[in-house]
């Protein structure tokens, strides 16, 4: 079917739709979604590996990152959350399998650039003395605002690529707050020594301990209880508690509705702009 016979079919079904007045429930509807490709990376700054174009302490258009480690301790380059492109990320850490997410012979699935809490790399700097006798790791790499409003309760699912290392006591852990409310945990990921104990409040089987290397390379899908008449949202990625311990690294996070509510005339508009991109 060529373009011109999609647009003439999808038009018909739209006009029809509009007509009528009905409301429609779409599946899978993507809410939000980020792979840090679009982020402007810079130059590193203290890592043994300096390379151009690898490195950002910005995050995306919109996002916040929070900082409450001391500013002029440890690694320049993770101090907190870091943008970076992930291929340098492993090679200036000397590997020790952050390549099991990052390359591509591995069937890594963070390709390209990714977010970076590495307290073992910030700790590795012997530029100012010991940081980690000074100071835990905390860090948090906020969303902007998410509008979610007409998505049915309960529906919403939160996927991401992830790689997690335990070790010590640092923490994992991501929470969300609908129009303002207080934070909502929907996942933790709590070390004890080299396991990890993780927690999905949604799931029933929400208590599992996972070996040191058993989340270095996988994808998360997160159910979300999501209000029925909430309108915005926000996610928060936080590691705490850290010392020089290993790391946290995610990428390819998207947001999705599995029932929304959509008014034929917003439907019209959404997906007319996807026609469009036929042309």
């Amino acid at each position: 079917m060529n373009s011109t016979i999609k647009l003439i079919k999808y038009a018909i079904i739209l006009t029809t739709l509009f007509i009528s007045g009905q409301t429609i429930w779409a599946a899978d509807t993507v809410l939000f979604e980020e792979d840090f490709e679009r982020v402007k990376l810079g130059n590193s700054i203290k890592e043994g590996v300096k390379e151009n174009k690898v490195w950002s302490g910005t995050g995306p258009d919109g996002w916040e990152i929070k900082n409450e480690n001391p500013e002029d301790l440890g690694m320049p380059e993770w101090r907190t959350w870091a943008i970076v492109k992930l291929a340098w990320w492993t090679q200036t850490a000397e590997d020790q399998e952050r390549s099991q997410f990052t390359s591509k012979a591995k069937d890594g699935k963070g390709i390209g650039n990714g977010a970076v809490a590495d307290p073992d790399e910030w700790d590795d700097w012997e530029g100012n003395g010991d940081p980690d006798a000074l100071s835990d790791w905390n860090g948090h790499m906020i969303t902007p605002s998410i509008k979610i409003k007409g998505a049915a309760a309960k529906s919403l699912v939160l996927s991401l690529d992830s790689s997690w290392r335990p070790y010590d006591n640092q923490t994992a852990e991501i929470t969300v707050s609908f129009d303002g409310g207080k934070e909502e945990q929907i996942l933790l990921f709590a070390s004890s020594g080299e396991q990890t104990l993780v927690t999905i409040p949604t799931l029933r089987k929400n208590r599992e301990k996972l070996n040191d290397l058993k989340q270095v390379n996988e994808s998360l899908e997160i159910p979300i209880d999501n209000p029925a008449d909430a309108a915005k949202m926000v996610i928060s990625f936080s590691l705490t508690d850290a010392k020089n311990d290993w790391w946290w690294a995610i990428d390819n996070i998207e947001l999705v509705s599995t029932a929304f509510n959509v008014e034929p005339r917003d439907k019209l508009a959404v997906t007319w702009a996807e026609l469009k991109s036929l042309q």
